[in-house]
């Protein structure tokens, strides 16, 4: 049993020195500053987009902002920033969709907080 947990954590190691020396390669090539156009993402509620397939998945990306009750911005006009943040933050890892689109808003006694989370990949 002791070598089965050496062996394993072993090989766990071996995976973590890979993923984070493949890491460090994926920022040097998308540290390029990012543009703030973002006509080129698409942005679903759904899992899956017919006609495309997924061949890269970056991870959830999140996004949120807090405003104030009465502070005179409507909350459609919040809700459209936070996703245009979702998609600046999906575009600036290497993606061009956002799949999954999820949008929380939690009032408070004196603000809202408008939460947008999805996943980011590339079709």
């Amino acid at each position: 049993m002791l070598l089965e947990l050496s062996l394993g954590a072993l090989v766990l190691g071996a995976v973590a020195y890979y993923l984070k020396s493949r890491g460090k390669n994926a920022k040097e090539e998308n540290s390029k500053p990012v543009e703030e156009d973002t006509s080129d993402v698409i942005v679903t509620y759904s899992k899956t987009i017919p006609g495309y397939e997924v061949k890269r998945i970056y991870g959830m990306v999140e996004s949120s902002s807090v405003l104030p009750l009465d502070g005179g911005i409507s909350q459609d006009i919040a809700e459209q920033d936070v996703v245009h943040k979702l998609m600046v933050k999906a575009k600036s890892m290497g993606a061009n969709a956002i799949l999954d689109l999820k949008i929380e808003k939690e009032t408070f006694k004196e603000h809202v907080k408008i939460t947008a989370r999805g996943l980011a990949v590339r079709l």
